[in-house]
């Protein structure tokens, strides 16, 4: 993967472990992370563990969640990147943005960044996101991204809405279950 996805407002770049205090800030954030299993980190050593993971899975996969940074100013904002499911075999999308910057149509932007990406990479594959039945809000980005809803299913302990993103053809339903 190369090092930076880049957008109009904002650049994507690999987790660093010089990352953490920050990322610290949105990943303990209870508004920023009610709708994610397990909810928000306690500790910074729990968004070290986090930031570590991604980087495992970017190494095993040559894609992962990648920290979101504003072009004009350099500030790191949120994350949003390609995940394996708990299942290992679907791919989803995720993003998640600190406070200040929701509403800004930020993740549609950084959405349409990795749709790219993923087109290009993985051509053919259906892509899915995760969101919880009442994030009104990361279902309308989903919307805006093209993505349907499939189906409902427990994602790591908490029951999900699966929606998924295909060219051309209708998207299966892939169950954990």
């Amino acid at each position: 993967m190369s090092d930076w996805i880049e957008t109009e407002r904002m650049r994507l770049r690999s987790f660093e472990e010089s990352d953490v205090e920050e990322a610290f800030s949105w990943f303990s954030d209870p508004d920023v992370m009610q709708f994610i299993p397990n909810g928000p980190d306690r500790t910074v050593d729990d968004t070290r563990r986090r930031i570590a993971g991604y980087r495992e899975h970017e190494a095993q996969f040559g894609f992962s969640k990648r920290i979101i940074i504003q072009r004009d100013t350099g500030h790191p904002i949120g994350d949003s990147g390609l995940f394996h499911f708990p299942d290992g075999k679907r791919i989803e999308l995720g993003f998640r943005l600190a406070k200040p910057y929701w509403g800004a149509g930020l993740a549609v932007e950084v959405g349409r960044a990795w749709l790219h990406w993923f087109h290009a990479n993985l051509p053919g594959e259906s892509l899915f996101a995760d969101v919880h039945a009442d994030h009104t809000r990361s279902q309308r980005v989903l919307s805006k991204l093209g993505f349907q809803p499939s189906h409902s299913e427990n994602v790591t302990g908490m029951e999900m809405m699966i929606y998924c993103r295909q060219s051309g053809e209708p998207c299966l339903k892939h169950s954990l279950r």
